[in-house]
């Protein structure tokens, strides 16, 4: 198996760990700009079957050179890359495996299924896992009436110890642009539209038993997410968020209020990118710290003629052995376990795919666990 990694972030180093843990795996071949940061993390792997090369993304004849050389790709480059790494894949007719919505790419459905290849995107946390969870369990209700789910990576309680009880496991700038994406949520079967500079308006809290209390804020869009579940026709309440610790929202509503995470140039600065390059260093992990991710599903219908809720849980903490977030745990392994999958068959299919139906639950759930990554479900009779 020869396998082609964009990007070598936080997410790309954690999917290159993983992916070395697999004997069967021939080769794999990384391509990043920061190369000489690159080069120290693939030296200290020590490990023959990594090539580490530097080649501009837009240099699209190049690419397609590239893909053709190997079986899968997964693309961890920064969103705008998503079309163009798509149109790639199905030129060169290689499988694609993304971390991103797939609202990116979803106009190139035809033309990957007429090529034969598999394009999987939303193949990371959020969305990923809590789209493969969703879609196991909805599959048993008879009718989802109801459905809630939050994610969010948070600094983990011993680890709060700023101002905003808030640490970046990610890009901060990624982070702040998230602030202000407009979302959803279907509200007593009706869509309600939500702009991007309102999206902590509709913040609540929320307590999750044995965590505490969390600020909940709409994160996506529920609409497109019930279609692709299939429980469009009746589900009447449902949304996704994000989760961060009480007092998250009505920071990032006044700053976003005064303008200060919008792309605008103001005096040739972006006070989103001027935030960004301030706030970003001042909110890092240091080596002894730990991230939490937190995952939650719940999911409320009809199930044998009895009203009946299941709630999917993920908890997960930085390793401090590898060095890895929470984070980079849940994105990076997820994306790596996902194209080994496609790869060795266990995913069927043509097309732009959809981790909630396309992805076998026991065999993904099961390489979760051996990798410390584990799920709790809880089912209740609402009858009982």
């Amino acid at each position: 198996m020869k396998i082609l990694l964009l990007g070598l972030g936080a997410q790309g180093k954690a999917c290159l760990y993983d992916l070395l843990q697999n004997d069967d795996i021939d080769q794999v071949t990384v391509v990043e700009r920061s190369y000489a940061r690159a080069e120290e993390f693939t030296t200290n792997l020590n490990d023959a079957r990594v090539s580490l090369i530097d080649i501009d993304a837009n240099d699209k004849e190049s690419m397609i050179i590239l893909f053709k050389k190997h079986d899968i790709v997964i693309d961890l480059l920064p969103t705008i890359f998503r079309k163009l790494t798509a149109e790639i894949a199905i030129e060169s007719e290689t499988h694609l495996v993304n971390t991103s919505f797939q609202s990116h790419i979803k106009d190139l459905h035809n033309e990957a299924a007429e090529k034969g290849i598999m394009i999987m995107p939303e193949a990371g946390l959020d969305p990923g896992i809590d789209l493969i969870l969703a879609g196991n369990a909805i599959r048993k209700f008879d009718r989802v009436a109801e459905f809630h789910s939050a994610c969010g990576g948070i600094p983990a309680p011993e680890d709060c110890d700023n101002p905003i009880n808030y640490k970046v496991s990610w890009t901060f700038e990624g982070v702040l642009s998230a602030y202000k994406r407009p979302a959803n949520l279907i509200i007593d079967g009706n869509i309600l539209r939500i702009p991007g500079e309102k999206i902590f308006n509709y913040s609540e809290e929320i307590h999750i038993p044995g965590i505490g209390k969390f600020d909940r804020y709409p994160n996506g869009f529920a609409s497109t997410y019930a279609k692709l579940l299939g429980i469009s026709d009746t589900v009447e309440n449902m949304g996704r968020y994000t989760l961060r610790w009480p007092g998250h929202s009505d920071f990032w509503k006044k700053m976003s209020s005064l303008g200060l995470i919008d792309d605008e140039p103001v005096q040739g600065i972006s006070p989103k990118s001027y935030l960004s390059k301030v706030l970003g260093p001042k909110l890092q992990y240091k080596s002894n710290e730990k991230d939490m991710v937190v995952l939650r599903n719940e999911i409320y219908g009809i199930k044998d003629g009895k009203e009946a809720k299941v709630i999917q849980q993920l908890i997960d903490k930085r390793d401090l052995k590898t060095g890895f977030m929470a984070m980079n745990r849940t994105v990076g392994f997820t994306a790596s376990i996902i194209a080994q999958m496609i790869l060795e068959g266990k995913i069927k299919g043509k097309g732009i795919l959809n981790p909630g139906t396309d992805v076998p639950y026991d065999l993904f759930i099961k390489q979760l666990r051996i990798r410390g990554i584990n799920i709790e479900e809880y089912k209740e009779d609402q009858d009982s």
